[in-house]
């Protein structure tokens, strides 16, 4: 992953950075999550690479007692059904909340912008068993 997108993560978990002031200026003229994307260099498999990867994490935070895959997946589903419904409205609306290991991971994976987000068990079992 390349710096500029670990500076954007970093800013996306609360972390203060400082942006080059180019990249600051050609990311405030994008209009669209696509102009985003081809600003920053990213092509759609790079960025569901990244959703992916986040989606993983959380897998792994969340199957610390040994469970199934498939137990896995099911943790998953429920985990991401919370957090569409309770939290993420509130990280949108720019709110800081306090998040658990899991709930910061599956935040990373919601900002990846232009990829659809995984929530039927079926699907994360697919993703689970490519890792």
């Amino acid at each position: 992953m390349s710096a500029v997108v670990d500076l954007l993560l970093q800013a996306a978990s609360g972390a203060t950075v400082q942006l080059p002031p180019e990249l600051a200026r050609r990311l405030l003229a994008c209009s669209t999550d696509a102009a985003v994307g081809a600003c920053l260099g990213l092509s759609l498999p790079q960025r569901i690479r990244v959703r992916n990867s986040a989606l993983m994490q959380a897998a792994q935070e969340l199957a610390t007692d040994g469970a199934t895959t498939w137990q896995t997946a099911q943790r998953l589903a429920r985990a991401v059904r919370r957090f569409e419904l309770a939290l993420l409205p509130a990280l949108q609306a720019g709110h800081a909340l306090s998040l658990t290991p899991h709930e910061s991971a599956l935040w990373r994976a919601y900002q990846v912008s232009g990829t659809r987000p995984l929530r039927s068990p079926r699907k994360l079992y697919s993703l689970l068993l490519l890792y």
